[in-house]
């Protein structure tokens, strides 16, 4: 599977990365990772553009995952009892996610794309539930981003090696830096909402007549 998808993408390039990702996103039993590294792989060997192809990863993230919304928005409480989707809205991960969705909302879509195994069921969940699409979204392209541009840029600086670290837990790596990046996002987000109030404090006497 992994020579046919390279096959695949070494002759199509960026419309094939658009295209397996997408199938990816519906259910089809693909590698995600394998796509985009094998996508940066082609770049660093072809000389085509590595943003064109980190465009095409993340249209084709983002399309395939609003497919999975759009399928549990049409299914609507039906998901719970289809028989294709059983065996991937496990008890577990039902109760799991809707205490995700309670708690974080559409935040939850952002984590859910990290954790292996959750982000389907969060998805199809997102769209049955009646999250509205553009807080789905919002989330889901801010976090499609993570892997569009880390696991292209891999494939094209280290190659078919870093297939074994990914599959090593690198994508916790990947998790642990959007964590953090967000904290210091928000520390600095708060100390210049501190600095603006502090300012408008000290400059009311002023302005008083």
């Amino acid at each position: 599977m992994e020579a046919q998808v390279a096959l695949w993408i070494a002759a199509f390039s960026y419309p094939a990365v658009f295209l397996l990702l997408v199938l990816c996103g519906v259910g089809v039993p693909l590698s995600e990772e394998l796509v985009m590294i094998t996508g940066g792989l082609v770049v660093a060997h072809s000389g085509a553009s590595l943003m064109t192809m980190v465009l095409a990863a993340y249209l084709g993230i983002v399309v395939g995952d609003s497919a999975l919304y759009r399928i549990g928005r049409s299914l609507g409480p039906r998901v719970f009892s289809h028989p294709k989707m059983a065996r991937m809205l496990t008890p577990a991960r039902i109760e799991l996610l809707q205490k995700m969705f309670a708690r974080r909302g559409a935040v939850a879509v952002f984590l859910a794309r990290f954790l292996p195994g959750l982000r389907a069921p969060a998805f199809l969940l997102a769209g049955a539930t009646g999250l509205p699409y553009r807080r789905f979204v919002l989330a889901d392209a801010t976090a499609a981003w993570v892997p569009a541009l880390g696991m292209t840029w891999l494939g094209f600086r280290f190659g078919p090696q870093v297939l074994t670290d990914v599959q090593g837990g690198l994508r916790w790596l990947l998790l642990a830096a959007v964590v953090v990046a967000l904290g210091v996002l928000s520390v600095r987000w708060v100390r210049r909402r501190v600095a603006v109030r502090t300012t408008r404090v000290v400059q009311a006497p002023e302005g008083e007549p």
